[in-house]
């Protein structure tokens, strides 16, 4: 017997829907169309999934001029209009998800109990059973059990050297070695503070935004205009101080960064200061729904910790990195991390630069290592900053500005990959421009 209070619930949830497209997003991730008990609904569901995989703007007007052949079949103009405008609030929508999927398996169960009797067989009550659990495991999911397509995925892969392979961060060998930035990764940058996390992830995003990728940049430390700047700064050959002082900047320079922002914004670069990670999440799948998604770059996990559950920041770093490794594969996008290094790096004081800092050096959590595919360490001789120091340094014959070292060239920082499930290990002389906040290949 369906209830009065089961109606209802159904037409809020598809009213949700229709007034925020955004909480389609909660719904596929916890329903599906068979949930529904009534006909009309399932196919109101259904219509707005596929409008939602066409890339259609779901509200009422766009879904009944959408299937105005159809309306009949799903209660007709009035009812549809009816449904529309049955949730007044976006509140307790998950909680209504969760209601609905309970209730299913609650009916599934009920029936089962009604075809149960003592004229069936053995076998028959068996299959009667399997088959009401298949359906109540089923409401738990939120994926059909498919063996075939991950092997024709494979296969295709395989043999399409046309498709995609991974996105190249404009630094060739660093894109060697890492076999390019793929898809399904969690790749992790740390490093003492200083030493240019963000500049080489804005490098990176910046490389590859001017290719076409679609990025989002999650930015817990720097607003928008911040990490604009960085980005022009970079593009331009600008000093960043000098472009932080607008007055500073030449009509034809302005010009220039004109053309990278109207570039970035065709792109649909995207850069976000959302810190409360379910709701950047959120966020990050909105966005993959509207325009796609590539890669994200989240600047840095310290700022992600808010609101997260955990006894200590160890607890609380590993929840989100494995969040954000759940993400990667799950959305089947990559996503690079920025993490802080212990203080403890600054304190070695080997003459080998790869024993200076190791895997085991990120800050408060060892779960961010073992989440990541690939782990590199950013390092650079922070000392040679210092112009008294590196004249007294270049006087003893201890500079070398064609060195790929960073210990002996201050235009130098070194990209160490600790580890690598992909392929090589190993370390990596790329180009420091710090005034510029820049970094590239070195030959």
């Amino acid at each position: 017997m369906l209830t009065n209070q089961e109606v209802i619930l159904e037409q809020e949830i598809l009213g949700g829907i229709f007034n925020n497209s955004k909480l389609l997003l909660k719904a596929k991730e916890r329903i599906s169309p068979f949930m529904f008990r009534i006909a009309t609904h399932k196919k109101m569901y259904e219509y707005i999934l596929r409008m939602s995989e066409e890339g259609k703007a779901i509200d009422t007007i766009n879904f009944l001029e959408n299937y105005k052949e159809v309306t009949k079949e799903i209660g007709g103009v009035t009812y549809i209009t009816q449904v529309a405008t049955c949730s007044s609030s976006d509140e307790n929508f998950i909680t209504k998800l969760e209601l609905l999927v309970e209730n299913h398996k609650r009916n599934e169960l009920l029936s089962l109990i009604q075809k149960l009797n003592h004229n069936l067989s053995t076998a028959n009550m068996i299959e009667h059973v399997e088959n009401t659990l298949a359906s109540v495991y089923k409401s738990s999911i939120k994926k059909e059990v498919d063996i075939v397509s991950p092997y024709e995925n494979y296969l295709d892969w395989l043999y399409n050297n046309n498709g995609e392979n991974g996105f190249e961060s404009g630094l060739n060998k660093l894109d060697k070695m890492l076999c390019n930035f793929q898809r399904g990764r969690l790749i992790t940058f740390f490093s003492r503070s200083g030493v240019g996390k963000t500049t080489m992830s804005l490098q990176i995003a910046l490389n590859m935004a001017m290719n076409g990728q679609k990025i989002i940049y999650c930015s817990g430390e720097m607003s928008n205009t911040e990490v604009f700047n960085k980005m022009s700064a970079s593009y331009c050959y600008i000093k960043y101080a000098d472009i932080s002082n607008r007055t500073s900047i030449l009509e034809e320079k302005k010009d220039k960064i004109n053309f990278l922002v109207t570039k970035l914004l065709s792109n649909d670069f995207y850069v976000t200061n959302e810190t409360n990670v379910d709701a950047l999440i959120d966020e990050i799948k909105l966005y993959k729904l509207e325009h796609g998604l590539d890669i994200i770059f989240v600047d840095y996990i310290n700022k992600y910790i808010g609101g997260v559950s955990g006894n200590s920041l160890t607890e609380k770093l590993g929840t989100i990195s494995s969040k954000f490794k759940t993400l990667a594969m799950n959305e089947n996008i990559c996503v690079v991390l920025l993490a802080q290094a212990n203080r403890g790096v600054d304190r070695n004081i080997s003459d080998n630069i790869c024993d200076k800092i190791s895997e085991s050096d990120i800050q408060d959590s060892a779960r961010i290592e073992q989440d990541s595919d690939q782990v590199i360490a950013l390092y650079r001789n922070k000392k040679l900053e210092n112009p008294a120091y590196r004249d007294e340094m270049s006087i003893e014959g201890k500079v070398n500005y064609n060195s790929k070292s960073a210990d002996e060239n201050p235009n130098c920082i070194n990209a160490m990959i600790l580890k690598n499930r992909h392929g090589e290990k190993g370390m990596v002389g790329l180009r420091w421009f710090g005034e510029y906040s820049r970094i590239e290949n070195m030959f």
